[in-house]
């Protein structure tokens, strides 16, 4: 290292089926109510949902369950690009403040209306950078959520397109981020968040619905390939950095409001070690 709707699958309408027999007044327990607030499955539940929807993957491991997995996670819906803005106000609010989104690698609290591209304002960061495989803001890859977060507009353009990895200099403005010439490294917080976001979208995408198979290796400097680096790195945050109720929030608000898949790294961060 250099220093976008479809009929619903059976699996989830039996999940969406069983959250609405149950009740459910979907709040987080972190979050402040809110009338427009997007909800939440309260953990009990949140638990019985996820079991039922990885039924069709129990008892596999390696090539078996990636393969179900891809399977399960892309029965999904999809949102436009434009219309990612108010998702991700809705999936990264801040729990004390929901008037605010929280910043991926800043980790800041900035006003929601603070989108855009101006010095200071927030837009929106693809974690697995869209010129690793050059599917731009396509809907699809482009546009999904399990990946897109809100960050700091000079932050962003910091990170650009370089891989993940350990080490380099301080980025200004956010403390605990490091970068080189080839890859990036987040605040310890959200170490394993970006790693479970990298391996979803690897297993979301594999080739075979016209976006390209997207794959993480063991190296930085990937450009315009479709890959993501370094996975052993990736594999360390993962372990480091267990999934936080802000991330399994999200996850929940992903599912039931907006794409109606998860990402199953959050829910099973174990699945990492068998697949990879």
């Amino acid at each position: 290292m250099t220093t976008t709707p479809r009929p619903a699958h059976p699996v989830r309408r039996t999940a969406l089926a069983l959250a609405a027999a149950a009740g459910l007044l979907l709040t987080a327990q972190s979050l402040p109510a809110a009338a427009d607030a997007p909800r939440a499955v309260p953990a009990g539940e949140a638990t019985a949902v996820a079991a039922d929807y990885y039924a069709s993957v129990e008892g596999k491991t390696g090539t078996a369950l990636k393969s179900a997995l891809h399977t399960l996670i892309s029965d999904q819906d999809t949102v436009t690009y434009s219309q990612v803005w108010d998702a991700l106000k809705k999936t990264d609010e801040d729990p004390a403040n929901p008037d605010n989104v929280i910043e991926l690698y800043t980790g800041k609290s900035i006003a929601k209306s603070r989108q855009g591209g101006a010095q200071g304002d927030w837009n929106r960061e693809h974690v697995w950078a869209k010129s690793h495989g050059d599917f731009g803001t396509a809907t699809g890859p482009g546009t999904d959520l399990h990946h897109l977060r809100p960050e700091d507009v000079a932050v962003n353009g910091a990170r650009g397109n370089k891989d993940f990895d350990d080490g380099g200099g301080a980025v200004s403005g956010a403390p605990g981020n490091y970068t080189d010439s080839d890859s990036f490294e987040p605040r310890d917080a959200v170490k394993g968040d970006v790693a479970r976001m990298i391996l979803y979208m690897a297993v979301r995408y594999d080739g075979g619905d016209g976006f390209p198979d997207l794959e993480p290796n063991d190296k930085a400097g990937n450009g315009s390939a479709p890959a993501i680096g370094r996975l052993s790195v990736l594999k360390e945050w993962n372990e480091l950095d267990p999934p936080s109720s802000f991330e399994e929030h999200r996850n929940d608000v992903i599912f039931e409001s907006y794409q109606h898949n998860r990402n199953p790294f959050i829910d099973h961060p174990e699945w990492v070690e068998s697949i990879w």
